[in-house]
């Protein structure tokens, strides 16, 4: 046998008692670096396929973080907030419990989301609380310029709203009669007090409702006549509306009241008389408004 390959068969036994010492008693890296004089790189080539023995290992240091952030995790707790409870990076956080995924309907998420509601109320409440005192500020003002009003603004005002929401005679189909219809309450007030220039009086006018069948119709002309300060025996039976299911109506709820109609009998005269306001009122700003743009 020559002298290599009595070196080669030397370092074949080193390396099996190597292999053998570590795995029982389980000796150290740095025992058996000096038990057999040899190199790291070489130990490791010994030693490749050997799970080092339980004693030899170094605890984790934030092994008991790691379980606490499992269980923040399983609690609802974000990614964001379970680092921050630790101190760790958002980036550790995710590699210790990015797998498991966040319940929306946990208690912490619940309590974050109600947190979050109240931060944006409380903001929107200080807004809110500004914008209507700037609001009641403009009303005021308002209010100041347009005093009170004259039969003439009377005139022109309800002439105007019954334009937009009064029901038109057309040429084809000739109806020369006042019939208004709107929601507001306020409005329909405006309205009645144009038909008292006419020389309407409550009692002379018909009164009916048009209303969904969702809606408490009794109720609503009752919400109607104390509104208005009409006679509530003068509310003819309502127009009832069908509801659409595929239809999402916004007007729906306690303050859901329907349409007031307001009819008033043989009032041909007072159409033409409307009309004649909106055709003088239409000429007059539409003269006005021409004039502006030529002289610019």
């Amino acid at each position: 046998m020559t002298t290599s390959d009595e070196a080669r068969r030397h370092a074949t036994e080193m390396r099996a008692e190597a292999r053998r010492l570590r795995v029982d008693p389980g000796l150290s890296r740095s025992q058996l670096r000096r038990l057999f004089g040899v190199s790291n790189g070489t130990l490791t080539d010994w030693l490749r396929g050997i799970e080092p023995p339980g004693w030899t290992r170094r605890p984790n240091a934030k092994d008991h973080l790691h379980d606490e952030a499992i269980e923040l995790r399983n609690d609802g707790w974000s990614l964001q907030d379970i680092a921050t409870r630790l101190g760790v990076a958002k980036s550790t956080a995710f590699n210790w419990v990015g797998h498991i995924p966040l319940d929306p309907d946990s208690a912490r998420a619940t309590q974050k989301r109600e947190a979050a509601k109240r931060r944006v109320a409380g903001r929107w409440d200080e807004f809110r609380a500004d914008r209507d005192r700037r609001q009641a500020e403009v009303w005021e003002r308002a209010a100041g310029d347009a005093g009170c009003l004259s039969d003439r603004d009377v005139l022109l005002a309800g002439a105007v709203a019954y334009w937009c929401e009064g029901s038109k005679s057309k040429p084809w189909a000739r109806d020369d009669r006042l019939t208004f219809i709107n929601s507001d309450p306020g409005l329909c007030g405006l309205f009645l007090r144009f038909l008292q220039l006419g020389g309407y009086e409550a009692e002379d006018l018909k009164y009916r409702l048009s209303i969904h069948e969702t809606a408490d119709a009794e109720r609503a002309a009752d919400w109607w006549s104390a509104r208005l300060g009409l006679p509530r025996e003068l509310f003819r039976p309502p127009t009832i509306k069908k509801h659409v299911p595929r239809t999402r109506r916004a007007n729906a709820g306690d303050d859901y009241h329907g349409c007031l109609i307001i009819e008033a009998p043989q009032s041909r005269l007072l159409y033409w008389r409307m009309e004649g306001v909106m055709r003088a009122v239409v000429q007059e700003t539409s003269s006005a408004f021409a004039a502006r743009g030529v002289g610019r």
